[in-house]
């Protein structure tokens, strides 16, 4: 019977340990996708166009003006021949020789930070940067911005189902198989109820054992799930998952925490189910 009682325990924590890990990894796609959305809003460019009479000494003052805005992540000065040099080299062709003249303009190229990176704060920034001595014009890459805002969107309702749906039936699979382990304690349960003893003490020794299996399930999935992040990792360095090592550390400490608590909880629904049966009712 130890034997057993042993083996559903073993079972259970395994079952319990994959179910983690499947969270585990929806986690791990979840804080990708995250910072997959950031650079990608933190890549867009704003050109920041400045006025021909503008000095050297006006053009170091301004850059140190706008690199002071909370909102600008990087900048960057390109001068008019540096832009002159890279339109004629997108072109394959020396656009100065028609024209004469170099028509462009010196300019900064910054970066947002991303919770700057939208519509409504693009207006504050045009009007705040515009309004600077030197500058000319703001141009903003919107459709790029709005396409990336829409797509975001998009992605964040489906994952944001799927998580939900995922949550619940890994809560149900956790629950029914934990419940399945104390059936084969059912008589156990019961004899001691029969015997006099007290609620607690019946409790008692299952919650220390649920939270004890609800530990090792979750150091378990941690292992597989980190072997499989250094795996992904050694395979796609591009990814850079180390840039992420402490928002790794803390999905890794929610799945322990989360396998602790389900386990206890899942457990002491299924004691008390059967403190509450007849005995005639446990065959």
């Amino acid at each position: 019977m130890a034997d057993r009682k042993g083996t559903t325990y073993f079972y259970s924590i395994i079952g319990i340990a994959l179910v983690l890990l499947v969270l585990g990894i929806a986690g791990a796609l979840g804080i990708e996708a995250r910072r997959l959305t950031t650079n990608l809003k933190e890549n867009l460019t704003v050109e920041v166009v400045l006025k021909d009479e503008v000095t050297p000494e006006q053009i170091n003052s301004l850059q140190a003006s706008i690199k002071g805005k909370q909102y600008v992540k990087n900048i960057k000065f390109v001068s008019k021949d540096e832009a002159a040099a890279t339109l004629k080299k997108d072109l394959g062709e020396d656009f100065l020789d028609i024209l004469g003249y170099n028509p462009l303009y010196d300019s900064y190229l910054i970066n947002l930070y991303e919770q700057y990176a939208n519509e409504q704060s693009a207006e504050t920034v045009n009007k705040e940067i515009a309004a600077l001595p030197g500058v000319k014009q703001l141009n903003f890459q919107k459709n790029e911005l709005q396409n990336i805002n829409l797509v975001i969107g998009r992605a964040s309702m489906v994952i944001l189902i799927a998580a939900g749906l995922l949550l619940a039936f890994a809560i149900s699979l956790i629950f029914n198989t934990i419940r399945l382990a104390m059936f084969s304690n059912r008589f156990t349960i019961k004899t001691m109820q029969l015997f006099g003893a007290t609620r607690w003490f019946i409790i008692k020794p299952f919650l220390g054992k649920s939270i004890l299996n609800g530990l090792v399930s979750g150091f378990i999935a941690c292992l597989l799930l980190g072997a499989l992040l250094l795996y992904v990792d050694y395979t796609q360095p591009d990814l850079a998952l180390q840039t992420d090592l402490i928002t790794f550390a803390m999905l890794f400490a929610a799945l322990v925490l989360f396998g602790i608590l389900i386990s206890f909880l899942s457990t002491s629904i299924a004691v008390l189910r059967y403190l509450r049966i007849k005995v005639d009712d446990l065959y």
